[in-house]
């Protein structure tokens, strides 16, 4: 079993390793929710199928699921990267599997269940063929969905899904175990957040649009070995926009207003019904940092599209164009300041296109940056990974990750929810909350065993 353990919070996980017998059919809960191409998700998801595969008779199947965003969306092309992918990675002689198999539908499974033997058997987008995925009922364990796969072994490996209440997530209350992924990025994760000598300061890296990076920050309130780097990306803007209103002290630093095109910028990413709360929210970050309660990393220099023209500028110049991406001053500063830290980046740093610009990218000199100076560098979330191994070759991921200085981790705006459960001891996630409640199952059934725990 694995315990994960922090300032008096404890998790009990069973792992792989608790099993006492071979595996039989398993229901396996994974998360390949990205475009269809291959990423740090697919990895993640071959890397537990052949983990299953080792444990398992050779003539079970493994009955495999994942989400798409959009309940109407397909994930056929999702899995047929996931079926090249296992291909690649099984033995051509003696194959692990013997094949793999797309069904639309539990009656579908269920079927090619008994027709085959020794499959991958993917059920498309949860959301869509089991409609009470996203609502599921009060006496869940009388489904469908959850009454086909009771008598199953059962695989959590779906973390970065595990902030919702969904059926899928339920049934591992059942009993089930968690990945190697699983257990591990939950621990990294909770090591980033957990309290730690305020001479050892972590940097989070915050870029991006998405919402949850607003309340990541609003995490670090009051922790001095926490410090938020604003690198990038429309949140940049909307706090640099918030710190102009509200931060007095840091007005030398920071511009009057930030001119027209940012303001469309914001628009178009903040912009609609919930623009007054995500004002709010940032009204009272600015107030927070202007109050010493956040500490902030504010860049010194930007780039800015001016009338087509590409400017370096200072940041209380951010009006001249449109924000683009960090300057090369900021850049360097950043990588000083990571100097023997752990630094965790999470959002994209500047447009995908500009990916295509090589070393001249913010992506990849930020990266280097920070590899040249920093202890550990945690990279999280799909998008942000893959950005990042854009330059694989060119900044020798590979010899980073032997080292032990490179972490990619998949779990995404998962980890807000489960940071703020780590803050508050309230609230824990109810993905996590089922695999522990089903992970004790696993155990008990070990211990009845008559093997113990050993």
């Amino acid at each position: 079993m694995h315990i994960i353990e922090s300032n008096g919070i404890k998790i009990v996980l069973s792992e792989f390793k608790d099993s006492v017998s071979e595996f039989g059919d398993v229901y396996l809960r994974t998360d390949i929710n990205e475009p269809p191409a291959r990423s740090l998700k697919m990895e993640q998801a071959v890397r537990t199928i052949t983990q299953i595969r080792e444990m398992q008779d050779p003539k079970a199947n493994i009955l495999c699921t994942s989400h798409a965003s959009d309940v109407k969306k397909s994930l056929s092309d999702n899995f047929e990267i996931l079926r090249m992918e296992i291909e690649k990675e099984i033995d051509p002689i003696a194959p692990e599997l013997n094949g793999c198999a797309f069904v639309n539908s539990l009656d579908e499974l269920s079927r090619a269940n008994k027709e085959y033997e020794g499959h991958l058997i993917f059920l498309d987008n949860v959301r869509k063929t089991v409609a009470e995925e996203t609502k599921p009922p009060e006496n869940s364990s009388g489904s469908a969905l959850w009454s086909y796969f009771s008598p199953f072994d059962k695989v959590n490996n779906a973390l970065s899904c595990c902030h919702r209440d969904h059926l899928s997530l339920r049934i591992f209350t059942d009993g089930c175990y968690c990945s190697d992924t699983f257990v591990n990025e939950l621990q990294t994760v909770t090591e980033l957040y957990s309290s730690s000598d305020d001479n050892d300061v972590k940097i989070w890296g915050v870029a991006g649009a998405k919402l949850d990076k607003l309340d990541s920050i609003y995490l670090t309130e009051g922790r001095n070995d926490l410090m938020v780097a604003l690198d990038g990306g429309p949140i940049l803007v909307l706090l640099v926009w918030a710190l102009a209103r509200e931060a007095r002290s840091l007005s030398r630093i920071l511009p009057d207003q930030i001119g027209p095109e940012n303001r469309e910028l914001i628009e178009r990413f903040f912009g609609g019904p919930k623009w007054e709360m995500i004002k709010g929210k940032a009204l009272k970050i600015a107030k927070m940092i202007e109050e010493g309660q956040i500490d902030i990393i504010l860049p010194i220099d930007v780039i800015v599209d001016s009338e087509g023209e590409e400017k370096t500028v200072s940041l209380s110049a951010i009006n001249k164009g449109r924000f683009l991406s960090l300057g090369p001053n900021s850049l360097t500063m950043l990588g000083e300041i990571s100097a023997r830290r752990q630094f965790m980046q999470t959002g994209s740093v500047e447009p995908k296109e500009y990916l295509d610009r090589g070393e001249e990218s913010t992506t990849y000199n930020l990266t280097r940056e920070v590899l040249r100076h920093a202890r550990k560098l945690y990279i999280n979330g799909g998008d942000t990974v893959s950005d990042i191994r854009t330059f694989e070759s060119q900044l020798k991921l590979y010899k980073a990750r032997e080292k032990k200085m490179f972490y990619e981790l998949a779990s995404g705006g998962f980890v807000v929810k489960w940071w703020g459960f780590l803050n508050t001891r309230k609230n824990i996630p109810a993905g996590v909350r089922y695999a522990s409640i089903g992970s004790f199952k696993t155990l008990y059934r070990k211990l009845d065993s008559g093997k113990g725990f050993n």
